[in-house]
């Protein structure tokens, strides 16, 4: 691929991106999202966080063990990151505990399964 043909796809892709983040109601409902606009509003937030932090974005990819510097730029910028990394980040946030509760089983799955297991036993 010609190295134009390489700059203009990128330009398209930056462009495609903002046009999105302005767009972008970060009040919505992730139901009513898309994956890609769920993972701009997440990156919005973790930047307003290192922010208000007041951390460089090279000290924060540091302290939170990431690959390099471009890893967590590119989280703020495109909201994409590898669900390790993003953990490294919600770790360094101090916020691992907001993903202990995803996926976990509901209370009615709970009692579904528990309901299950005391059906077997009866036998």
């Amino acid at each position: 691929m010609s190295n134009k043909l390489l700059e203009k796809l990128q330009k398209t892709q930056k462009d495609i991106i903002n046009s999105v983040k302005k767009k972008l109601n970060l009040n919505s409902p992730f139901s009513t999202l898309t994956d890609a606009e769920i993972a701009l509003v997440l990156a919005y937030r973790a930047k307003n966080l290192r922010i208000a932090q007041n951390t460089k974005q090279s000290t924060f990819s540091r302290t939170a063990k990431l690959s390099s510097v471009s890893t967590y730029a590119n989280f703020e910028q495109k909201g994409t990151v590898s669900l390790v990394n993003f953990i490294k980040i919600m770790r360094n946030f101090g916020r691992l505990n907001e993903l202990e509760t995803l996926l976990k089983p509901t209370v009615s799955e709970t009692i579904e399964a528990f309901d299950k297991e005391s059906k077997k036993r009866v036998r």
